[in-house]
């Protein structure tokens, strides 16, 4: 099957990167304490439930593209070890360039650990921890994928793909429950995705046929998010049943439309590697240059906080520059990929 060039999976990938750039920015911001207005705190709150139950759709979606696309690929060891060796120098590169440009803005060498390993930390200031654990956990969901590939068996298959969704879902939901939460970065949230993408990728019309049911579920499970968060449980980021549903309908809905080809679509999808690893670099320097400053627009009346869609205007402006000349360079095999494979 040549998947060279797909608009259903470019169209996928875009939307994931426009949803991890509106999370890490969050463009529409709030001034929110005891004296606000009833209805700024209602808009405040629906804003930050779209972020948490839209948004957050993105990393999940991400998995579930590249892992549909390694199996619809039927690897073999050589891929395999191609597709390692590609994520492995993606994640070295950038692994690299993380811990020199944190040591160089915060002149600290940071500790070691299982973090920095994974791709974790350090954190950067102001912008939360690095991105790069995605790169890392790929590897592991890639290497885990090929197992599970390599069952001959269908029925076993069927088992084991049935008794992973299963205990993923209830293993999210009792978390929920327990008022506890997953870490984001745990492989544990993503194992799910294996079974999903191999069902997709093998019996596709069988799976997308279900696309309402799985949207259903996903309203139903983020109006079920909300009503947690309303009495103050501590919620996963992505161990959520409603994360799941979302991320599977969302594939499904797009993945069955025909979609054109488009200019913007193809770039968005082609650098959302680019995307994705640089712009939390100026997000991280911006605000350093601005920490003493908070400024709002009309605070009395409306309480937006003008500062983050000005900072996260300027952050994806400088980051199209960035990935602009670097495409020029011979570093563009660490910020985008021609093809869908």
């Amino acid at each position: 099957m040549n998947i060279e060039r797909d608009n259903r999976l470019d169209a996928l990938k875009a939307i994931s990167i426009i949803f991890v750039l509106i999370w890490h920015l969050r463009p529409i911001s709030f001034f929110v304490n005891n004296d606000t207005h009833v209805m700024i705190v209602v808009i405040a709150r629906i804003v930050r439930d779209l972020e948490l139950q839209l948004s957050l759709l993105a990393v999940p979606l991400f998995f579930l593209v590249s892992l549909y696309l390694f199996f619809i690929k039927k690897p073999d060891k050589e891929y395999l070890k191609i597709r390692l060796i590609k994520l492995f120098k993606l994640f070295t590169f950038w692994s690299i360039f993380h811990n020199i440009f944190v040591c160089a803005v915060t002149r600290e060498v940071p500790n070691f650990s299982w973090d920095i390993i994974t791709g974790l930390k350090p954190s950067l200031p102001f912008a939360g921890d690095s991105v790069f654990y995605f790169l890392f956990n790929l590897m592991v969901l890639t290497i885990v994928s090929f197992l599970f590939f390599q069952i001959k068996s269908n029925k076993f298959i069927k088992l084991l793909s049935s008794v992973t969704i299963i205990f993923s879902l209830l293993y999210f939901e009792t978390v929920g429950i327990a008022n506890s939460s997953i870490p984001y970065h745990w492989l544990s949230n993503f194992i799910v995705y294996i079974p999903i993408a191999f069902y997709i990728a093998n019996y596709s019309d069988k799976v997308l046929k279900f696309r309402f049911y799985y949207l259903v579920a996903y309203i139903l499970f983020s109006l079920h998010d909300i009503y947690l968060r309303i009495y103050g449980y501590n919620q996963s980021i992505y161990g959520r049943i409603s994360i799941v549903c979302g991320a599977l309908a969302l594939f499904c809905y797009v993945y069955t439309l025909k979609i054109p080809e488009n200019w913007h679509i193809q770039k968005l999808s082609q650098y959302s590697l680019g995307l994705f690893a640089i712009h939390k670099y100026w997000q991280s320097l911006l605000f350093l240059l601005v920490q003493h400053y908070q400024i709002s627009l009309l605070p009395s009346l409306v309480y937006l906080n003008i500062m983050f869609p000005l900072i996260g205007a300027l952050v994806v402006l400088l980051t199209i520059v960035s990935i602009y000349l670097l495409k020029s360079t011979s570093l563009k095999q660490f910020i985008g990929s021609h093809s869908n494979l």
